[in-house]
């Protein structure tokens, strides 16, 4: 009897402690990020990617989440932006898609956003991998995911032996690792960022405005928010020859985007073509 409830303890934390699906995962995710402090999450993110990532080039940005945060995608400046979701259909989502089979082509997307996915995710080194393989060559890849050692982190076990809340229910992905698994998939890290220091409770006064907590981390760039934003780029192959923007292109051939008009292009081989007056070969003969 003794060992048979031992056993049924353990199946029950080791369930407790099991990350889910992605798709199973979603809705309680999209319930807690509509609370108090999960707007207040959302807000902090938002202003890390306008500040870092809302300059970026290209024309076509996907975001990979697991909220109908339609907000998080007016940071970007791309002509093309879209977003897919795991389990629901939205107007703000273009697809239902599985992470780890994405149903775009290799290298057609300039910046992929991961919006707390790889946390999230029983596999999140083959969501890694799977949006890595749609950006191109020169492109980016964001990374918004929760911050182990933060304050959600270090409450992450004991909340979840109390009780099962999904939003507790994650990876705790060291950046370090992480780091690693983008060198592999040929990215390397370019700017690093955390934010959102306040402790996990449901207060509206996290709306209100930063305290004086927050200022004060934010002015050190204190590594242990809630937050932790990663920004990598894809290094291009030697030999492969990235496309230039139209302008540029068009700037190169002689065209000023200004006045519109053409100009002569220049031609270092070019030769000189000189005018013989027919009058002044009359007067030598």
């Amino acid at each position: 009897m003794f060992l048979k409830r031992l056993r049924r303890a353990g199946e029950t934390l080791l369930n407790r402690l099991k990350v889910n699906d992605l798709a199973e995962t979603s809705e309680g995710i999209r319930r807690w990020l509509g609370t108090d402090f999960g707007r207040y999450l959302l807000s902090r993110e938002r202003r890390i990617l306008r500040q870092k990532c809302s300059n970026l080039p290209g024309y076509r940005m996907l975001r990979l989440g697991l909220s109908q945060d339609s907000e998080t995608l007016d940071c970007f400046d791309h002509i093309h932006r879209f977003s897919m979701h795991p389990s629901e259909f939205t107007a703000g989502h273009a697809a239902i898609a599985d992470y780890m089979e994405l149903p775009l082509m290799s290298e057609t997307i300039d910046v992929v956003l991961l919006h707390h996915t790889l946390e999230f995710s029983p596999s999140p080194k083959a969501v890694l991998a799977e949006a890595g393989r749609v950006v191109m060559p020169g492109g980016h890849l964001i990374l918004c995911m929760l911050n182990p050692y933060g304050p959600m982190g270090l409450l992450k076990f004991p909340m979840q032996l109390l009780a099962k809340q999904p939003q507790y229910n994650f990876h705790n992905l060291r950046m370090g690792r992480v780091i690693d698994w983008l060198s592999l998939l040929n990215f390397h890290v370019v700017e690093i960022g955390h934010g959102a220091y306040n402790l996990p409770l449901n207060s509206s006064a996290w709306s209100q405005g930063d305290s004086r907590w927050e200022r004060a981390c934010q002015k050190i760039r204190f590594p242990l928010g809630n937050v932790t934003m990663i920004h990598a780029v894809k290094r291009v192959p030697r030999g492969t020859k990235t496309a230039s923007p139209l302008w540029k292109q068009a700037t190169n051939n002689g065209y000023r985007a200004s006045a519109g008009t053409k100009q002569a292009p220049h031609n270092s081989h070019s030769h000189k073509i000189s005018t013989i007056d027919p009058r002044a070969k009359h007067e030598s003969s």
